[in-house]
Parts: structure tokens; sequence; C-alpha cells
């Protein structure tokens, strides 16, 4: 029986298959979001259907609930007919957005002697002074946290570590909008993604994401999709050149290693000996391809509320109270609702938000929009959530589309297909970036004036 069911995971890719030809822009979100589907839903989805594979697994409470064939099939249901809700929701039309998916415009040749190379000189130099006051931030968090050394030796405390830094955490992203604007500077040129520009990606992906992985990976594909929609077109045949193919072998042991650094005793390791080190973090393929998805947290949440009442939005309190500085409340629940998720897989069964963050455990694990919806809303909560997700994703499309890929819209709708869920911590995190970053790129506009001159 979980066999059968845990094929059940691979129907949307099939419809994928059958229908993608309509979506010509390989970053529409159906196709974007069926790539996130594969890799985080569906193959992870098909290693747990050998209940062994769960035995690696160091928390037992999660450990019960995927060896549960119970557990393992209403999530693989569930899970399924989600993602039909959502590609549902992004075909429904919120606002004045509009346009279909179908239509498929980047930018052209012929827009190109519109462009004021002159003008777009000055997004270069912007860039460089965002950067600096983003890596301005980081240095003042780095000094507040204890210093480099002790911080990267110590990701697996990250979370506590950082809860803190209010103000800075504000500007530690400028060093990600820098390195965009240098890029979106090139707008007219056809310039290259030189290695000078690639270097910049990886250190302001590692500085802003605090030694996280997603971060590094979101501003390359931000980076990406920039050049694509207002540079040059990217022909995706030219990843399949040896150079691409050892960047991504390197991004993988990359991905791979960062993990390691989280466990204790992992930079003391790394330092001693690196060869070793990497060798012994190289996992096998379906080992990364489950330590990096989330659903083995989805199953735990629907184990878990069998026995325990819904939090009914409690949970959500925590984005009211998001903005008061933790010095002036230090009991203030957590924006980041999956701190509650972390305790609960920890074995603890008197979880019910709001609670302060000394109360729990000191970590967190994702909820995003299953774990968020089923918690908060059960079933029904799960299904409209999904859909209004997937509304979102649409409406974020069409946005760009209409506002000719403008830089603004270009990130905004790259953040929200990758990262943006309907969570606290997710829906905060994209409410800071539309408010930083319309702020600057509105000063960095020819509709922006200082004292009757433009910038």
């Amino acid at each position: 029986m979980r066999e059968i069911v845990g094929l059940f995971a691979i129907l949307p890719f099939i419809t994928w298959l059958l229908t993608h030809k309509r979506y010509k822009d390989i970053a529409a979100p159906y196709n974007l979001f069926t790539f996130l589907y594969i890799i985080n839903i569906m193959l992870p989805i098909l290693t747990y259907i050998n209940i062994d594979s769960a035995s690696t697994i160091r928390e037992s409470y999660i450990r019960k609930a995927i060896s549960s064939d119970s557990i393992f099939c209403e999530y693989v249901v569930l899970q399924t007919i989600c993602y039909y809700l959502v590609i549902f929701g992004t075909k429904l039309r919120i606002g004045k957005s509009s346009g279909n998916f179908e239509e498929y415009n980047t930018y052209s040749e012929e827009n190109v002697a519109r462009v004021n190379i002159r003008g777009q000189e000055k997004y270069k130099y912007i860039g460089i002074v965002i950067w600096a006051i983003g890596f301005v931030a980081f240095i003042k968090i780095m000094n507040q946290v204890g210093g480099i050394y002790y911080f990267f030796t110590h990701l697996q405390f990250r979370t506590s570590l950082t809860r803190d830094i209010d103000f800075w955490s504000w500007l530690l992203p400028f060093v990600d909008y820098g390195v965009l604007f240098i890029i979106y500077s090139y707008k007219g040129t056809e310039k290259r993604l030189n290695i000078k520009i690639i270097l910049l990606i990886i250190i302001s992906g590692l500085m802003s994401g605090l030694g996280g992985r997603k971060a590094l990976l979101i501003l390359f594909i931000e980076a990406l999709l920039l050049y694509h929609y207002t540079i040059k077109k990217i022909d995706i045949k030219r990843f399949f050149k040896m150079r691409y193919i050892l960047g991504v072998i390197a991004l993988y042991l990359f991905f791979v290693l960062m993990s390691k650094f989280r466990t204790e005793g992992a930079a003391e390791a790394f330092l001693q000996n690196p060869l070793a080190f990497t060798k012994d973090s190289s996992e096998g393929i379906f080992e990364t391809i489950q330590s990096e998805s989330y659903v083995s947290f989805f199953m735990t949440i629907i184990d878990y509320f069998k026995t325990h009442a819904l939090w009914l939005g409690r949970s959500f309190i925590g984005l009211i109270t998001a903005i008061i500085p933790s010095s002036l409340y230090p009991g203030k629940p957590p924006v980041d609702d999956g701190t509650y998720l972390y305790s609960i897989c920890q074995g603890r069964t008197n979880i019910i938000p709001p609670m302060s963050f000394d109360n729990l455990d000191g970590s967190s694990y994702p909820l995003e929009t299953f774990g968020s919806m089923y918690a908060n809303f059960g079933l029904v909560g799960l299904f409209v959530g999904m859909i209004v997700l997937g509304g979102i994703y649409g409406y974020a499309y069409r946005k760009m589309k209409n506002n000719s890929y403008s830089l603004f819209n270009v990130v905004i709708y790259t953040q929200i297909i990758f990262t943006f869920q309907l969570s606290t911590l997710r829906i905060f995190q994209l409410f800071e970036l539309i408010i930083v970053l319309g702020i600057i790129t509105y000063l960095c506009s020819d509709r922006f004036s200082f004292g009757g001159r433009k910038l």
C-alpha cells in the first residue's frame, strides 16, 4: 500500500510533461513551481517509500511519523492535491494584473536602443554604495555574535545567536541588493556575468544568509533571472558545457558541506583535514535529497495534530509583534513560527502559540504553507491556503510582465516563487523585502528628485 500511494507523487510531474509546452517562459510559475515540487517534494517522497530510509533521522518523533504507513499515505495524497490547487490558484486573476502565462516577452533587442546607457551606469555606483551598507551591517552583526570565526564554527546555534539583531538584520540584505543593482547596470550592454560578479554573488549570499545555503542559491537565481529578462536571454543548452557542469558539482558540494557545518565539532574537523571532511560529508544522493527537504516535517505536523488541538491562527500573532525590538519586549512570540515545530520534533507535547522564544527549544524547522495552514486551520485551511499561495505566484508573475521586467518586480517575483509561503516568517520576510527594496528602487528611479534634481 505504501509503495502504491507513494507513486501518486509522480502525477504532477506527468501532468507537467503533457502540458508544459504551452508555457514558453521557463520561469513561468507553472514551470518553476513544478521544478521545486520535483526537487523538494516528489523525490523525497519516493525515497521515503522505503521505511528504512527514516533510520538516519535523529529525532525519534519525526522518525515515528515517517515510519507510519497511514501518516505517509495521507500526506502523499494531501500534498498531491495541494500541487494542483496551487496551479489552479496561479490562473486566478488578482487585482488589476492581466496577461496570459503563454505570452513570453523578455528584454528584446528592439528595446536596447531605448536604454540610456549612461543612465544605467548610475545603478553600478548606487549598487556599490548599497553593498557597502550591507557589509557594514554584516560586520556589526558578527561583532554582536562573537566574531566571524566563532559564528561560522557554531552554525548549529545560528537561530539563537542572531535573535537580537533587529536593526542590522534590516540592513544586511543590502549586500544582495547591491549585487543586483550592479547587474542591472548591464542593461543594454549584453555584458556577461564574469568571474568577479560570480565571486561577489557567492560572498554576498553567504553574508546575507549568515551561513545559510538558501540565501546564496536564491541570490544566484535572482541574478540569472534579472540577466535573462533585462539583458540577454539565457540559452539553457549552454548549461551542458563542462564549466557549468563543474559549477553545479561545486554547488552541490557546498550545500553538503554547509549542512555538515551545522553539527557540533564540524569546523574543527574541517580545519584538521579538509579532504577527509569533504569525503565523509558527501553522503549518498538520496540522503542529501532527504536532508534538504521539508517533507519529514510536514508528516510530523499531520501526526502531531492527530492528538492535539489546532492552533486556530495563534501562531500568526508573531506577525503583530514582529516589529517590536526584542530589547523592548524580551518575551515576545517568535516571528519564526518554525520554532514551534522544532520544539514539537524534540518530543514536546505542550506547544500552543503564542510562546516566547525562551520557552521553546532554541532552533527552527520551517512550517511553510503546508505546515502552517494545517496546524492552524486543518484541511480546510490547507486547501484554501494553497489556492491563495498560487494566486500570489500568478499575480507576482503578471505584475512583473506588465511592468516591463523592472528590477523591483523581477526580484519580488523570484523571492515569492522560491521562498514565499503562508507562514509568519515568510510573510514577514516578504514584507521587509518589499518595503526596503521598494524605497531603494524608488529613490534611484527617474521619478524621484531631490531639490529639483534627479539622482
